[in-house]
């Protein structure tokens, strides 16, 4: 299929609709744009999506990528889905916002755009769409011409909460469904979100989620991503923009998905940033999970750690394709990346490129990948001690995995989140 009759997935089914319905002259002008980049978006299509044929596989099930909105008839059969031990919460569905079905904290504002208080709408309109991928990215632009309604998180300076907010995208539709969400973290807050989909739709499906973030001077943001999408292909994009002397740390956990595509981009744009990124997989079933990041160093003296591990298994394919640009203003950068992969069957297959493209001379940067399999001495071992075969293989999957999660400062969201990843782990090849 060449690139215009991809472009058909998008243009013949209402796209003047959407666009004319756009009431907001300032989005409009935006999505307008994004349509109209929409074909050169498909032009690096063919390089960043070579392991992961998203679009082949979306063409296959779907007519349309344009989204049919349907009315929720029954909004209180999705309360089960509310977080029992969580303080606040988010409740999105099939990429509208749930205010009643929500708990979030008085200390910071989450609207739709048009409710946004007038002296919040110009800094929003000056992130919106600047920082995020859409230029590049068929999907990214996609979701800026079809999403309804961006919801927008304002966290005033000087804000900071001990508790995180979560974030519950429901997707209960087989017909296709668009998240959009920016933050705006003003000057010395301190906020942690986390965010997870679910799959709630017996039928196959396709998600779309972009996500802007915009941290000024001396704010500091946690950052949690889980999916767990069963009969679902997820595009998932994070782009991060940030200000001196600012912190960011995410983490990303990816499990079962048709698949699921995973893009993280942080603009260093200031001295004296911090980027930290983290990220674990463990799949099977002929799940796909590919994640792609950017760490884009701009100027002097910041640092960014970068750290993923994948466990394949039973068919299933793992892609990390990771960036560090550094530019020439960007003296005393300090950049690393690693991705570490297991491989547990014979049909297990993973992809990975580490990448760096140096500009400036007064640098530390390193970057690495390994692939293999569970140490056999190391399993022997455990073996002649008395411990099962499988319960030796859970231990060093376990002692894998602990790597990733001793890096969330949070006690109690690391202890929520290694027993995920042990449920998820009883699940793979103990053969």
């Amino acid at each position: 299929m060449d690139k215009s009759q991809k472009l058909i997935m998008i243009d013949t089914i209402n796209l003047k609709k959407i666009l004319s319905e756009e009431k907001d002259n300032n989005i409009k002008q935006i999505k307008n744009a994004a349509h109209e980049g929409l074909e050169k978006s498909l032009d690096s299509y063919k390089e960043e999506y070579k392991y992961t044929p998203l679009l082949r596989k979306i063409e296959k099930e779907f007519e349309t990528l344009t989204p049919i909105n349907e009315p929720i008839q029954n909004l209180d059969i999705y309360s089960k889905y509310v977080p029992k031990n969580e303080k606040y919460y988010i409740l999105v569905i099939n990429g509208n916002y749930q205010e009643n079905l929500s708990n979030k904290p008085k200390e910071i504002q989450v609207v739709k755009f048009k409710d946004l208080k007038d002296q919040n709408k110009d800094q929003f309109l000056k992130t919106y769409s600047k920082h995020d991928d859409s230029k590049k990215d068929f999907f990214s632009s996609s979701n800026t011409i079809n999403h309804n309604e961006c919801l927008t998180f304002y966290i005033d300076k000087d804000t900071t909460l001990k508790e995180k907010i979560s974030i519950i995208n429901i997707i209960d539709s087989p017909n296709p469904t668009y998240f959009r969400k920016c933050f705006i973290i003003k000057k010395h807050s301190d906020i942690s979100f986390s965010e997870e989909f679910i799959n709630t739709s017996t039928k196959i499906s396709f998600s779309n989620s972009v996500t802007e973030l915009f941290l000024d001077e001396n704010a500091k943001l946690n950052y949690y991503s889980v999916q767990n999408m069963n009969k679902n292909f997820h595009y998932n994009s994070i782009n991060a923009f940030q200000k001196y002397n600012s912190i960011s740390n995410f983490h990303t956990y990816s499990f079962t998905g048709e698949i699921i595509r995973n893009n993280l981009n942080i603009k260093l744009e200031d001295k004296n940033c911090y980027a930290n990124m983290y990220g674990f997989y463990a799949i099977k079933k002929n799940s796909l999970i590919d994640n792609h990041t950017s760490v884009d160093h701009i100027d002097e003296n910041s640092i960014s750690n970068e750290h993923y591990k994948g466990i394949i298994d039973k068919g299933s394919n793992g892609v990390f394709n990771g960036k560090i640009f550094v530019r020439q203003k960007a003296q005393k950068t300090n950049a690393f990346q690693s991705n570490n992969n297991i491989l547990l069957s014979d049909d297990a297959k993973v992809n990975t490129k580490p990448q760096l493209e140096i500009w400036a001379d007064d640098v530390k940067c390193s970057h690495g990948c390994t692939v293999g399999q569970l140490d056999e001495d190391a399993l022997f071992y455990l073996m002649s001690r008395g411990i099962s075969k499988k319960d030796s293989i859970s231990l060093l999957l376990s002692a894998f995995s602990s790597e990733i999660t001793e890096k969330i400062e949070d006690e109690n969201i690391k202890e929520e989140y290694e027993a995920m990843i042990l449920k998820e782990l009883e699940g793979l090849n103990h053969e």
